[in-house]
């Protein structure tokens, strides 16, 4: 009996030396483990990048640069560029915000496109001196992949920002033709193949030039509307390069011109633009004083196109212009006395 007690004994004692032993060495382990793996992004502020170089692939690399007018593209073509779309690219470098840890291994590059063949490189700089050096990749789970260039760890950044450095080259130029209010404008000159027709505002209220021949019907409605069309006009694209302005139809000869007066505390200010042929699903025009030929919308197009028809009342009981009841107003060309 006795001898099973100390056998009993014997393998408890054991037992208890064996758990303190794996104890003593787990803490060990544990106080020997790797730190938890991190990662950090430089913190950009907006107002510190004067210029910010994109690229993608194969593209050619987009550089934008901060002038004393604002941005402006220097790569791969000069050309001003959008305000809105670069304040965003800027917003989106300034609150980047990073989440976590999205892969510690270059063999997850591709799938998260962090790599220069799929991401976008992005580099933003201040005099000359890079603040920022990120590869931009995909979107998942509601957040951004990124990684520094330089760096192995890929970050897991909040919301989708791919979309504000991911853009073509026309989509990062000014498409602005024209932005004033059109209260602003006392005189304008519509010129077409329709006729020349001067149109004066007297107060708020807008009239025929004197000397030209009276349009039947005229509607100062119209010409409110025209008018704010002619003050806000945005470009959807651009002319191709190989596009001359004659072969556009906004040159020496173009199809037709609108020429108007601004008023305002610093002064008059004349504005005048050139519509082109039909293209597409818009207008080739172009602002005198501005270098690119423009493809205006075919809505903003046709209306600085207008004739006749466009300055006169509705009036829906009559039916159809061109009906029984309603013919269609004659072409009427204005005199040819200067413009007002």
């Amino acid at each position: 009996m006795s001898g099973n007690k100390i056998l009993i004994s014997t393998v408890v004692l054991a037992a208890l030396l064996a758990l303190t032993v794996f104890s003593f060495n787990k803490r060990d382990q544990e106080d020997a483990r790797a730190p938890d793996v991190a990662v950090k992004l430089p913190k950009v502020k907006k107002d510190d990048v004067d210029e910010v170089e994109l690229s993608t692939g194969d593209k050619p690399k987009i550089t934008l640069k901060k002038a004393e007018s604002g941005w402006v593209l220097t790569e791969p073509l000069k050309a001003d560029a959008d305000k809105n779309a670069v304040d965003a690219l800027l917003s989106k470098l300034d609150e980047m915000e990073v989440l976590g840890v999205a892969a510690t291994k270059p063999d997850n590059y591709e799938k998260l496109e962090v790599t220069a063949a799929k991401g976008v490189h992005v580099i933003a700089k201040k005099d000359g001196k890079p603040l920022t050096d990120l590869i931009i990749g995909t979107y998942r789970s509601g957040n951004t992949m990124v990684r520094e260039s330089n760096a192995v760890n890929v970050a897991t950044v909040k919301g989708s920002i791919k979309y504000a450095f991911d853009k073509d080259v026309n989509d990062w130029r000014d498409k602005t033709i024209t932005q004033y209010q059109g209260d602003q404008i006392k005189t304008i000159t519509f010129s077409n193949a329709k006729g020349t027709f001067h149109f004066v505002k007297d107060d708020k209220v807008w009239k025929q030039a004197p000397g030209d021949k009276v349009i039947p019907n005229f509607e100062s409605g119209k010409l409110i509307s025209l008018a704010g069309t002619a003050a806000t006009l945005h470009a959807q694209d651009f002319a191709k390069p190989d596009v001359t302005p004659d072969a556009a139809g906004v040159g020496a000869k173009p199809d037709g011109t609108v020429e108007y007066v601004l008023g305002g505390d610093a002064g008059e200010q004349t504005v005048k633009l050139r519509v082109g042929h039909k293209v597409d699903n818009g207008y080739y025009m172009m602002r005198e004083g501005k270098d690119p030929i423009f493809i205006a919308t075919d809505f903003g197009g046709s209306r600085m196109l207008s004739g006749p028809d466009g300055f006169v009342k509705d009036d829906a009981s009559k039916g159809p212009v061109g009906s029984k009841n309603n013919p269609a107003v004659p072409e009427i060309v204005a005199s040819p006395h200067g413009h007002h």
